[in-house]
């Protein structure tokens, strides 16, 4: 595969233009790289070349931002609009602007009509919340003049003819009470009593209620957006902004459906290296973004590893370990990530990077009965796709079939320093010495395992990430499945 960030994305994180209007000042001949004009989809190593665009340097990219605003009436859903008196991009604080660069709206409301709406300058995650193909409900509170009669909620409920197509939501109700005393506190009451109901839609096209309420007699007065996936307006002001949370963002793309189809289904990636060669964290952060699940299966062998230094079985003794494998129970965090540890009914998760398990897993891990057990385990989790497997074996024995496979190539030294400082050890100092020494001895048993060692699979994309920050490496994993998406499409 070919290395480097495509020109047009570069510039687009960059905060230049959106991917497409980037494309354009490519063929315009106005972006240059090392003095040479670019051409549309030239990969380009964004932290060694000079690109320039109207012999202005395209800088680095800014930090990521998501942001929920309550967007008022009257306010237009786009970055700029000469026409428009306010735009939902004037409604974010400067101080946010001047540090994120470029922030536009993921999808749009129109400018009658208020509510929840998300803004970001991630295309990849706003990609994953707009692509119809991800179908990401949308609850809407419609206001109209008088109840609905049963012959209108009837030809709503089968479907509106548009130009587009057939026209369905996929639920229609009455809103109750205490939905609209608690919707019109927030937003206002309006003139004239309104009678309120709630619809979502998986559709996303023009003005879409607004044309099914009038196509059976029944005009909208007031359309106010209340939830994007799993995300509610709550008590958020009309016209205020605040950051969405991490565990918000995700649980954002990790719940959108999609489709089964084969061409739908999305990935099988299998991500393998080395011992702290933070797989796990870029792991997480890349199917974060690209809306996957995520599982680092050592969370399964340090899990064992504790019972077994718990219940006292012998890390040598592979009958004893194979024998409590079945109470082991993998279940997904707030972001769906499978990581979370349940022994007996109790959450064990927090206990499992202590030293005594760091000092075990690898005798643990050896023994073919506990890869065997575990096997069946990590398999299932890829079934119908949408994942990323991080391990030290996925590429090579759990996932040998795997639509992609990465491997994060990254010295000794460069782990060593990464464990050091999550554990707050100075360098240079005894405890920094053992450290390295311990990560030393267990890349030996890892490689040299008669089961499953610790291999680069065949075919695998290389990711090096010695000198990167975790971001650089979580995007390089973010290009390396995009790339793979495009090729396979």
């Amino acid at each position: 595969m070919a290395e480097g960030v495509r020109i047009q994305k570069i510039l687009a994180d960059a905060g230049i233009a959106s991917r497409r209007a980037s494309e354009a000042l490519v063929t315009a001949g106005r972006v240059l790289i090392d003095g040479q004009h670019a051409a549309v989809g030239q990969r380009v190593d964004p932290a060694k070349a000079h690109i320039t665009v109207d012999g202005r340097v395209v800088g680095e990219r800014s930090p990521s931002v998501y942001l929920a605003l309550n967007k008022p009436y009257g306010v237009t859903s786009t970055v700029a609009d000469r026409h428009a008196q306010t735009t939902v991009v004037d409604l974010v604080p400067p101080e946010i602007r001047r540090a994120h660069g470029r922030i536009y709206p993921v999808g749009r409301l129109d400018r009658d009509s208020e509510g929840l709406l998300l803004l970001t300058n991630d295309g990849a995650w706003a990609q994953r919340l707009i692509h119809p193909r991800h179908e990401v409900e949308r609850e809407y509170a419609i206001g109209v003049s008088h109840e609905l009669d049963p012959r209108q909620e009837d030809a709503l409920a089968e479907g509106v003819e548009l130009e587009e197509g057939t026209a369905r939501l996929m639920a229609l109700r009455r809103a109750t009470e205490v939905e609209s005393r608690r919707l019109e506190a927030l937003m206002g009451q309006t003139e004239g009593q309104l009678v309120w109901y709630r619809a979502v839609l998986r559709q996303g096209w023009r003005r879409q209620l607004r044309r099914m309420f009038t196509a059976v007699g029944m005009p909208v007065q007031r359309l106010i957006r209340v939830r994007i996936g799993t995300l509610r307006l709550d008590d958020l002001p009309p016209g205020r902004v605040r950051e969405l949370g991490a565990a918000e963002r995700g649980r954002l793309v990790a719940d959108a459906p999609v489709s089964a189809s084969p061409e739908r289904a999305g990935l099988v990636v299998s991500l393998d290296g080395p011992g702290s060669s933070g797989k796990s964290s870029v792991g997480a952060g890349a199917a974060l973004t690209l809306g996957y699940r995520f599982c680092d299966t050592g969370v399964l062998y340090r899990a064992l590893t504790w019972l077994a230094v718990e219940r006292g079985i012998d890390p040598d003794d592979p009958e004893g370990l194979e024998a409590v494998t079945p109470e082991l129970h993998l279940a997904p965090d707030t972001t769906g990530r499978l990581r979370r540890i349940r022994i007996g009914g109790k959450d064990v998760t927090e206990a499992l990077h202590s030293e005594s398990v760091d000092r075990h897993v690898s005798r643990v891990a050896r023994h073919a009965a506990v890869r065997t057990a575990l096997l069946p385990v990590q398999r299932s989790l890829a079934t119908g796709g949408r994942i990323i497997m991080a391990g030290r074996d996925i590429g090579t024995v759990v996932l040998p079939d795997a639509d992609l496979k990465l491997f994060i190539d990254v010295s000794l030294e460069e782990r060593a320093r990464r464990r050091a400082a999550e554990r707050g050890i100075k360098p240079g100092g005894a405890a920094a010495a053992s450290l390295t020494a311990d990560l030393a001895r267990r890349d030996e048993v890892d490689s040299t395992r008669r089961t499953a060692p610790l291999r680069r699979p065949a075919g695998a994309v290389i990711i090096r990430s010695d000198g990167n920050t975790l971001q650089q490496t979580i995007e390089a994993v973010v290009e390396a499945v995009q790339a793979a998406e495009e090729g396979r499409a």
